[in-house]
C-alpha cells in the first residue's frame, strides 16, 4: 500500500523548511523500514529548491521501490516585513502586502482543492500554509497542522482583527494539529492538540567535532553563530556588534550577511550548504533572532542562547516562554547587544553554571519520528477505509499512544 502525502510548507525564512525535513525525513525511514512505498508531494514557493537539494538524494537511495518526490509550486503568504537593514516588524509594510494576498486566498484555495482531488492524496499537512486546510476539506481529505503558531495569531499583534478573518477562517478547516513549544493556539482543529517537543535535523558529534577543527585549528576560539538565516541579508545591528572584532570569538555567519570590511577571521556558510545545523552542533553560543528553527537546533544539540529581543513579535515571546526552565537563553535589546562588553558578559555566562548545559538529544524522544509516524498512521488508515483494508501496526494501534 503506497502512502501519497502532499506537504505545504511556508517559505517565509527557511525555518519552516528545515524542520519538514526533519519530519519528512523520518517518515522516509520509517516507510522504508516497513516496505511502504512514499509518494509525497512538496508544495512551497522559493524554498523548493532548498527542499529538493536537502531530500532528492535520500528518496532514490531508499531501501523501498516506490518512493517518489515531487513538487508543486506555490506561493505563500507575506510572512513578516521588516524595516529594512533591521530585525525588527514593519507593520505598514506587512498590511500592504497582506490585503491582496488575503484577496487571492479563495482563488488559490479552489485551485488547490482541484489539484488534490485528482492527485490521489491520502493526508494533506501544513506547515503552516492556510490555504492547504479549506483546499483539503474541500476535496474531502483530513488534513494536519504542524506550527509553533499560525499566521493568524503571528499577526494579531501587527494587523486589526478584521483583516485577519480569512486567515481564522481557513485555519479551522483544520481536523488535526500537532503544537510545537510555544504554541498558543485556539482551538483550530476537531481532535484535541498533539504537543510534541523541540527537534532538529540530525546533526552527527564526530562530523560535528570534524567541523569545528576545520573552522578553529587551534581551539583557542569560542564559535558563535550569527543570526545564521540563509537570508540574512544587511542588519544595522551586526554592522557594530562588538563580537566581529573580538579575537576570542570566532563568528559564523551566512553566505548572504553583509559586513563591513576589515574585520577578523569570519566563517561563511557555504551558499551551496543545506545542512546547516552542523554549524550548530559545531558552536559554542547561538546568537540569534527568536525564530523557532534555529532555536529547536540549539536545544538539539546542547547550545546556550542570546535571543535578540523583538517586541511586536508575539512568536518571539511563545518561543522564549517555552525556553523558561528547559534551556540557557539570554535576552538581550539591541541596545545591550552593540555594549563593548558584550564579549566579556557572554564569556562570563559560558563559565557560569547556570549557562552550562548538555545535548538534550541523548535523553529526549525522537520528536520527529513520533510525528512522522502519526502522519504516516493517518495516511494509512486513510488509504486503508478507501480501499476497505486494515492498517497494521506500528502506524495503526501504536500510534495512539504515542505522545
Amino acid at each position: 500500500m503506497a502512502v501519497t502525502i502532499a506537504y505545504y510548507i511556508s517559505d517565509y525564512g527557511y525555518g519552516h523548511a528545515a524542520r519538514s525535513i526533519a519530519v519528512i525525513r523520518a517518515m522516509l525511514r520509517q516507510a522504508s523500514e516497513h516496505g511502504l512505498p512514499l509518494n509525497l508531494h512538496l508544495v512551497s514557493g522559493r524554498v523548493l529548491p532548498f527542499l529538493e537539494q536537502s531530500l532528492r538524494a535520500q528518496f532514490e537511495a531508499g531501501s523501498c521501490e516506490g518512493h517518489r518526490l515531487q513538487l508543486r509550486s506555490m506561493e505563500s503568504g507575506p510572512g513578516y516585513a521588516l524595516r529594512q537593514g533591521t530585525c525588527q516588524a514593519d507593520v505598514g509594510l506587512l498590511r500592504q502586502a497582506y490585503i491582496p494576498y488575503a484577496g487571492k486566498m479563495p482563488r488559490q484555495i479552489r485551485k488547490e482543492a482541484a489539484w488534490l482531488g485528482g492527485a490521489g492524496i491520502r493526508l494533506v499537512v501544513s506547515d503552516i500554509v492556510p490555504e492547504a486546510f479549506p483546499a483539503a476539506s474541500k476535496a474531502g481529505i483530513p488534513s494536519v497542522g504542524i506550527s509553533n503558531f499560525t499566521w493568524y495569531t503571528a499577526y494579531q499583534d501587527m494587523l486589526p482583527a478584521e483583516l485577519l478573518a480569512p486567515l481564522a477562517k481557513a485555519y479551522l478547516d483544520m481536523d488535526h494539529f500537532i503544537a510545537l513549544p510555544g504554541a498558543r493556539e485556539p482551538a483550530w482543529a476537531a481532535e484535541p492538540s498533539i504537543h510534541a517537543g523541540f527537534f532538529s535535523r540530525q546533526a552527527g558529534a564526530a562530523e560535528a567535532a570534524e567541523l569545528r577543527k576545520r573552522l578553529d585549528p587551534s581551539g583557542e576560539r569560542k564559535l558563535v553563530c550569527l543570526f545564521p538565516g540563509r537570508d540574512t541579508g544587511k542588519v544595522d545591528l551586526l554592522q557594530s556588534l562588538p563580537l566581529l572584532n573580538d579575537r576570542r570569538w570566532l563568528p559564523i555567519v551566512s553566505s548572504t550577511m553583509e559586513l563591513p570590511e576589515g574585520l577578523g577571521p569570519i566563517v561563511r556558510i557555504p551558499a551551496e550548504a543545506t545542512e546547516s545545523q552542523l554549524y550548530v552542533a559545531a558552536s559554542d553560543l547561538v546568537l540569534t533572532k527568536p525564530g523557532w528553527g534555529t532555536v529547536a537546533e540549539a536545544v538539539a544539540f546542547g547550545k546556550p542562547l542570546v535571543l535578540l529581543e523583538r517586541p511586536l513579535f508575539r512568536e518571539d515571546r511563545c518561543t522564549m516562554e517555552a525556553l523558561a526552565g528547559l534551556h540557557p537563553h539570554l535576552a538581550m535589546s539591541e541596545d545591550q547587544l552593540v555594549r563593548p562588553d558584550l564579549g566579556d558578559r557572554l564569556l562570563h555566562g559560558l563559565e557560569a553554571a547556570a549557562f552550562s548545559v548538555q545535548p538534550a538529544a541523548a535523553g529526549r524522544p525522537d520528536e520527529a519520528g513520533l510525528i512522522a509516524s502519526r502522519l504516516l498512521g493517518w495516511a494509512l488508515m486513510e488509504a486503508a477505509q478507501e480501499e476497505g483494508t486494515s492498517v497494521k501496526a506500528p502506524f495503526g494501534e501504536k500510534i495512539e499512544s504515542q505522545r
